[in-house]
């Protein structure tokens, strides 16, 4: 099935996101779940992004800012340890909003109005502000977070979209980020991960 272009950022042309059955489909910066990080990046590349572990070690972080993004500034990618293959089940897209907390929160209403009216099979859930957590921000700070679910065999797909506000002690840049997420990552972050 043709993959769909999911690009939240310069454009808003998702009329054609509507007839997406599959979060495959769904792409950010050409980059699908299920693809391979070798599709995109060499080996060399890949063992010299930035690394980060979730408490559990079921998925790891890479990320990366890269001149060959055209929309964001930073992606992250959820990959399983020790994957030759760097199989991806998650593709995030980030960009910044240093010192620009209002212009992030604007950004992630247009993406979110933006969604709702085209992801139309999914569950939408606006949980509001939330904490950061301790081992992320120790200092503090908030994120907003609405989620897109779709059931399947009893597991969620999500597509979900993010403001970041990291406390200025953090050093941390404040972002919006917008999150594909398979149904094997999504339940480990939901069920796993922070046990």
């Amino acid at each position: 099935m043709k993959r769909l272009l999911l690009i939240l950022i310069l454009t808003f042309s998702f009329q054609t996101l509507a007839k997406a059955d599959d979060i495959r489909e769904f792409e950010i910066e050409g980059m699908s779940i299920g693809d391979s990080l070798l599709d995109y990046f060499s080996e060399e590349e890949i063992n010299n992004f930035v690394l980060e572990r979730f408490p559990k070690d079921d998925f790891v972080v890479v990320s990366v800012e890269s001149e060959k993004f055209e929309n964001y500034d930073a992606m992250q990618f959820d990959i399983i340890p020790n994957d030759n293959k760097y199989i991806l089940y998650g593709v995030v897209g980030i960009i910044g909003y240093e010192k620009d907390i209002k212009s992030c929160y604007q950004k992630m209403g247009e993406i979110v109005d933006n969604l709702s009216s085209v992801l139309k099979n999914f569950h939408k859930v606006d949980h509001g502000r939330l904490k950061n957590p301790v081992g992320a921000d120790p200092y503090g700070g908030t994120y907003d977070l609405v989620t897109f679910d779709k059931n399947k065999s009893g597991k969620s797909e999500r597509v979900q979209v993010s403001c970041n506000d990291w406390s200025e002690k953090s050093g941390i840049i404040d972002s919006v980020k917008i999150e594909i997420l398979s149904t094997e990552l999504a339940y480990f972050i939901d069920y796993i991960a922070y046990e």
